[in-house]
């Protein structure tokens, strides 16, 4: 099980970090997807969790499993001034990505507040696989 991880002032101790909401109730997230500018979404869970988990996935997001995410920084360069909010299972991977993230310089980073546990509680939308090897 994850543990969660305070995160309530981190973005104020961070030089230059802009001052962004560190995290996102699932239904601010929901209403959200549906509006012009929506943000990206980047799942750090593990490549099995993401595509053939029983949580599935939010349409929307990319998958960047949280021990990869110091080298894909790069990558993710072109959404260092987009709005990004980080998904994991509860919310504990995603607020270590999210302090990985920030102290690489990408301001508007925040937390789904419960993760996919929550998003699924809630009933919203997501996209599901069927069975594969990753869940055998």
């Amino acid at each position: 099980m994850e543990a969660s991880y305070p995160l309530e002032h981190e973005t104020a101790s961070l030089p230059g970090a802009v001052s962004a909401k560190p995290w996102i109730e699932a239904h601010e997230l929901r209403r959200a997807l549906d509006a012009e500018g929506a943000p990206a979404i980047v799942d750090v869970r593990g490549l099995c969790e993401f595509f053939s988990g029983p949580l599935g996935r939010i349409a929307a997001a990319i998958n960047v499993p949280l021990p990869q995410l110091p080298d894909c920084i790069r990558e993710l360069g072109h959404l260092r001034s987009a709005e990004i909010v980080l998904v994991s299972k509860t919310q504990a991977r995603a607020a270590r990505a999210a302090m990985q993230l920030r102290a690489a310089g990408f301001g508007n980073v925040s937390v789904l507040r419960g993760g996919m546990k929550q998003w699924n509680r809630l009933g919203y939308p997501r996209l599901s696989a069927p069975l594969s090897r990753c869940r055998l």
